[in-house]
């Protein structure tokens, strides 16, 4: 009589456990759509740590080796991201007017001009009837007058920029400013505390990555210009420019990059040009993407390539291009967080790309 009880309560609890995961999945959706609702006022604070976080080592710079005071070399580093942001937005804006006007000129001419040559090539193999079926005019492919509005469109927004950026700078003063408290706060945690172990070797690798990127963004933009203008180009200086800034969204930035001058160079040379950037953009990529970086970055936060893809289409998705940006260090503050939880830890071991550690071991064992 007395086993039958206890029995029951032994059984696991199928439906506890399905309901949690329901309320966590809930949850998620709960939490990503406020993200997306809020995404106004949380896109400049990320902004604002993104910044802070590269500018830091400036600021500490100018402290340490030049003997600024605190306050003096926060408002120096503040007012060198300051002038960067603003001197982007103003070129953007300027060459942004002048392209508007230049394909306004005979750049449909060129286009119709290409699109019948590619035809007639096509003809040779039997195949200008198919492809005129799939594609019968050229603005199915690359409509101009859609270009035009899109580029007024971001010259209209540069005004809306500036206005954000204020509010970031303002933002990643007081972070700068309260950096050395918060340093200090966090060393008078226990030093048993894993967490904070874990944080600041998160920091210190975010830290290292943006730094890296953005010498390896500066890099790739000078190449692409050089490219560019060797190859007269129109706007190879703004090409260079997309290049540097793309170069900091994994992947997918490198190939965005690439497109517009290419059809500027197809437009404006031929299909020889075209053919010449694109190998000149793909050597780039792969000599900075695939060489370099790697060399000195390596796997240091240990997420596997896949999810770190994902990672830039869903911040994408939920904070447009912003997102695209800040996806691998807020994927290295998730991944933390999911090592520290004890519920879903499991996660972090799915996501990572490196191995469990009886391989590290044994792999210690057999060098």
């Amino acid at each position: 009589m007395t086993d039958q009880p206890e029995n029951q309560n032994t059984q696991p609890n199928y439906f506890g456990e399905g309901a949690r995961f329901l309320l966590t999945a809930a949850g998620a959706v709960i939490v990503i759509l406020g993200l997306q609702a809020a995404r106004g006022v949380l896109l400049p604070i990320m902004m604002a740590g993104f910044l802070a976080i590269i500018s830091y080592a400036i600021t500490k710079l100018l402290s340490k080796y030049l003997h600024f005071p605190h306050w003096l070399a926060v408002t120096s580093t503040v007012i060198a991201d300051g002038g960067i942001l603003f001197g982007v937005a103003s070129i953007i804006k300027f060459l942004a007017a002048d392209m508007k006007q230049t394909l306004q000129g005979d750049f449909t001419a060129r286009m119709v001009e290409k699109y019948n040559e590619l035809m007639a090539w096509l003809g040779n193999f039997g195949l200008e009837e198919q492809a005129r079926a799939l594609v019968s005019s050229p603005q199915e492919i690359f409509d101009m007058q859609q270009l035009v509005a899109l580029i007024q469109t971001i010259s209209g927004q540069a005004i809306s920029f500036v206005t954000t950026c204020t509010l970031v700078l303002v933002l990643m003063t007081f972070m700068l400013g309260e950096a050395k408290l918060f340093k200090r706060n966090l060393h008078r945690l226990p030093n048993s505390t894993k967490g904070k172990e874990d944080f600041t070797v998160a920091l210190r690798g975010i830290q290292r990555y943006l730094l890296i990127k953005t010498i390896a963004s500066a890099a790739t933009g000078a190449m692409a210009w050089s490219c560019c203008a060797a190859m007269d180009v129109p706007f190879a200086f703004l090409w260079g420019l997309i290049a540097y800034l793309l170069n900091y969204i994994p992947t997918i930035g490198s190939i965005v990059a690439a497109i517009p001058p290419i059809i500027m160079a197809l437009l404006m040379g031929g299909w020889g040009d075209a053919a010449i950037i694109t190998f000149c953009y793909v050597g780039i990529n792969f000599m900075i993407g695939n060489g370099i970086e790697p060399i000195f970055l390596g796997k240091q936060f240990g997420i596997a390539t896949s999810v770190v893809l994902l990672a830039v289409l869903f911040w994408g998705w939920v904070w447009g291009p912003v997102g695209m940006l800040l996806a691998v260090p807020i994927m290295v503050l998730i991944k933390l967080a999911l090592e520290n939880s004890r519920d879903l830890s499991w996660v972090a071991t799915i996501i990572s790309d490196e191995p469990p550690p009886h391989v590290e071991k044994l792999n210690k064992n057999i060098n």
